[in-house]
């Protein structure tokens, strides 16, 4: 028994000389070490990226192209067939010619006699051809879609951002929520530790009494069973302690340091403003909400992108050949400029049934933010009404606080003078130390609900503030 209470008074005499760590550092470490938002950070970092490469649209492309090409036979026209003809027409005609001529022409027909013994093909493309060129292309007209993609990157790198700030106001919910567990549990270990004290004085007067024959042995014995009932009780909010500071900085996303004490305490919430107030917060920042509706932004941009695949594509083509051999005749060997144009006429009536789908998904949008709204009132009201019902708890369990201390002065009293029994004290004490654990708890389920509460509403880093306000 002894052993126990002077491990129990080594642990909070540590803790006292342990380093202190505040709600607000335990927030700053836990912005700068969990990885979970250091994550979702990244996504928001990648999604920026995205919206400034898709400005790259509106600028013209310019690309190093180089190739080589191996043609199965060299291309080539052959005019062998009309050798022969031509040949044959030539001897008749130098047959026609009158005599006198005929010295004349036949020394003329005598030089063209080698070239019907050639090969009469034309080859004007050789096997091997290299080419390297500098190409451009810029978008001049895409019937819109261009500024829709801009502003649709634009409209992801903001719902990034909202997704973000959504896990962060999470995690300032769970750290609030671990952080004043881990007070409560500490708490819950004084209480049980003043209970056990309690106990052991008790014990030892119920030893006194029995021996100068005050009482009978059996209310020792109950005095004992108190004294164990309290030890056990010690041991186990010493365990609490150990798992809700192994929660705290799992959150925080630290290992967990030894010798380290929470220096803000359970507090009350200072009076809230008019609920009104944190309704219309969370309809105007409640993550969600502000997403859905930038996503109803991105269905209405999804509709104008549908309708400009009615409309032609232009661009402004260019190349110049840096490089070139046996480059073919119908290319230049040189440079290029051009405009083209591309419209779809008829694709099966595709581009109208994507329409009627872009405005189907917008309606639906629509429909589930204006639910969306509706039930985050709700969700206000519920936790704002907890708060103060927690309040009303807390000054109701003061008066049961000041009962309960009054009953256990009394039934030492009454036990001294023999008119009370050691249950009648052992009880009197449980109940004193269970009002005083349930205050406890009214202080931490207010805090809780308060970090849920500004989650709810967008406003989770004023959380803070309300621990100045106590």
């Amino acid at each position: 028994m002894k052993h126990i209470y002077t491990f129990v008074f080594l642990c909070v005499t540590t803790f006292s000389l342990a380093q202190s760590l505040s709600f607000s550092d335990a927030l700053a470490r836990m912005q700068g070490a969990n990885q979970k938002l250091k994550g979702v950070e990244k996504q928001t970092q990648a999604s920026s990226y995205t919206e400034k490469s898709m400005r790259g649209l509106y600028l013209p492309q310019l690309s190093i192209n180089a190739s080589y090409a191996h043609l199965s036979d060299p291309l080539s026209l052959s005019f062998n067939e009309y050798k022969t003809p031509l040949q044959s027409g030539l001897t008749s005609l130098a047959g026609a010619i009158p005599a006198p001529l005929q010295p004349a022409f036949r020394p003329l027909l005598g030089r063209l006699q080698p070239l019907f013994a050639q090969d009469w093909r034309y080859e004007f493309q050789k096997q091997d051809i290299w080419k390297l060129s500098a190409d451009l292309r810029w978008v001049l007209y895409a019937g819109g879609k261009v500024r829709v993609g801009n502003k649709v990157s634009k409209l992801n790198s903001e719902i990034a951002k909202v997704e973000s700030q959504k896990t962060e106001n999470m995690l300032i919910s769970e750290l609030a929520e671990r952080y004043f567990q881990v007070q409560l549990a500490q708490e819950a270990l004084r209480v049980r530790q003043k209970a056990l004290e309690t106990a052991e004085q008790h014990y030892g007067n119920a030893q006194k009494f029995e021996k100068n024959g005050m009482v009978a042995p059996v209310e020792t014995m109950q005095a004992k069973k108190a004294v164990t009932d309290a030890q056990r009780e010690v041991l186990a909010c010493q365990k609490d302690i150990e798992l809700a500071q192994t929660a705290l900085y799992g959150v925080i996303g630290e290992q967990l340091p030894p010798l380290t004490t929470l220096s803000s305490s359970l507090f009350e919430v200072a009076p809230l403003q008019p609920v009104d107030y944190y309704q219309q917060q969370a309809k105007e920042n409640y993550p969600l909400i502000v997403q859905a509706r930038l996503k109803k932004q991105l269905t209405d941009q999804n509709v104008k992108a549908q309708r400009a695949a009615f409309l032609p594509d232009v661009a402004l083509i260019g190349k110049k050949y840096l490089w070139s051999k046996n480059l073919p005749i119908t290319e230049p060997d040189n440079w290029v400029v051009g405009v083209g144009l591309q419209w779809n006429l008829f694709n099966g009536f595709s581009d109208k049934n994507r329409i009627e789908q872009a405005k189907a998904q917008r309606e639906s949008v629509q429909l589930i933010t204006a639910q969306a709204e509706k039930d985050i009132q709700t969700l206000v009201k519920k936790q704002y009404t907890e708060i103060e019902k927690q309040r009303e708890q807390l000054q109701s369990l003061q008066k049961s606080l000041e009962f309960a201390q009054e009953l256990v002065r009394v039934r030492n009293k009454a036990f001294a003078e023999g008119l009370s029994s050691s249950t009648d004290v052992a009880d009197a004490n449980l109940y004193l130390a269970s009002i005083e654990i349930k205050c406890y708890q009214a202080l931490f389920e207010m805090d809780k609900v308060l970090a849920q509460l500004l989650e709810t509403c967008g406003l989770s880093q004023e959380y803070t503030n309300y621990l100045s306000k106590k």
